[in-house]
């Protein structure tokens, strides 16, 4: 028996829908940041006492870096990178000095204990402070 072209074809087309990965399935399995304090994009009143970042999986602290830059591109200092030991997955910066009203960017890389690398990057805005009457 003779099947038609257009039903071998359609065939093939189905079984590939069928065997290939969903979208964005792939990064389910990749660390990502789940969260930060501060949330990105937001404006505080006061300055944060620290950064952190909760991941999906635990990332490995020896690769981990945060980087704090204010306005005028000036860098903020941080105390050393910590990993909680109830909560392998969240890691946190002590903020150092005083920080002035203004936009600040934190820059962030990891890597997950499979070897990948994974960055980014989030904004806040620390409020002026207000003269008191």
């Amino acid at each position: 028996m003779k099947v038609p072209r257009l039903l071998l074809l359609a065939t093939a087309a189905a079984g590939l829908l069928v065997t290939a990965p969903a979208p964005g399935r792939g990064d389910a399995f990749h660390l990502r940041l789940l969260r930060s304090e501060p949330k990105a994009d937001t404006t505080l009143t006061v300055p944060p006492a620290a950064i952190r970042l909760w991941f999906s999986q635990a990332p490995e602290l020896s690769t981990t870096t945060i980087r704090v830059t204010g306005p005028g591109e000036l860098a903020i200092a941080l105390g050393e990178l910590r990993q909680e030991q109830m909560a392998e997955n969240h890691v946190a910066a002590d903020v150092h000095g005083t920080l002035a009203g203004g936009r600040y960017q934190v820059r962030w890389r990891t890597m997950s204990r499979d070897g990948h690398p994974v960055s980014g990057q989030f904004a806040f805005t620390l409020a002026a402070p207000t003269p008191t009457q």
